[in-house]
């Protein structure tokens, strides 16, 4: 048998070994309360008019779920990004009453992953981010490509992420999909984080879900009567 030189030997090595990122699935490793953090990027009220992929009722009953498990899950790091101006207009009333404590980053940037909330991230020691924003196509994925090669596992929580046209919406899903991203919705990432419905994360999950699951369809809700305002 022919000997393989040490270039070739090496080289099918390489081909026939996965890396550890290539053997990892992050789809299938859970999200818990210690370890993972929430990322949530530019809920400001001038960029409104730009979103249509979700109902706006929707949308922000959403939303304001989204971020109603920073009080739910008190053991997971959250910071808001974005900056209030004359364009973005100011945060949404809903960020300051459910994340008014959590860390606030400013940028200029594209991307939310300045060397601020790069330094704040890797303070916390933590590799699983949950991120959502304005919007799918922008700002979340300029933010999210770049944590992928920053080396987290990145959540993307597609239903408070709105944008502005479905092909736009479908390209960014698939980019971030193929990247390496996981594609969920608030309600599978506030149900991943719970560990026992009888615990007090549970108990107070469920009045969120009450408050907000029937006005979370997008599309005409199945339940008329719901109440589709910001609770």
């Amino acid at each position: 048998m022919r000997h393989l030189s040490l270039l070739a030997l090496t080289a099918l090595v390489l081909v026939s070994v996965p890396t550890q990122a290539q053997s990892r699935n992050a789809n299938l490793e859970s999200l818990t309360a210690d370890n993972s953090v929430i990322l949530y990027v530019d809920y400001l009220s001038g960029l409104d008019d730009y979103l249509t992929t979700v109902p706006g009722k929707q949308f922000r009953n959403n939303v304001t779920a989204f971020l109603k498990l920073h009080s739910i899950y008190k053991k997971v790091p959250v910071a808001v990004l974005g900056d209030e101006s004359a364009y973005a207009g100011r945060f949404y009333p809903e960020v300051r009453q459910y994340a008014g404590d959590a860390k606030y980053f400013n940028r200029t940037t594209p991307t939310g992953l300045t060397p601020e909330v790069a330094a704040w991230l890797k303070k916390t020691g933590r590799k699983k981010v949950i991120i959502g924003g304005i919007s799918i196509d922008n700002c979340t994925l300029h933010t999210t490509l770049d944590l992928l090669r920053a080396g987290y596992d990145v959540h993307v929580v597609a239903d408070v992420s709105s944008t502005n046209n479905t092909l736009s919406e479908e390209t960014a899903l698939t980019r971030l999909s193929r990247a390496g991203a996981v594609l969920t919705s608030w309600v599978t990432v506030s149900t991943e984080l719970l560990k026992d419905w009888n615990s007090p994360e549970g108990k107070e999950l469920m009045k969120l879900m009450g408050a907000h699951l029937k006005s979370s369809t997008v599309g005409e809700p199945s339940d008329p009567s719901a109440d589709m305002s910001v609770q």
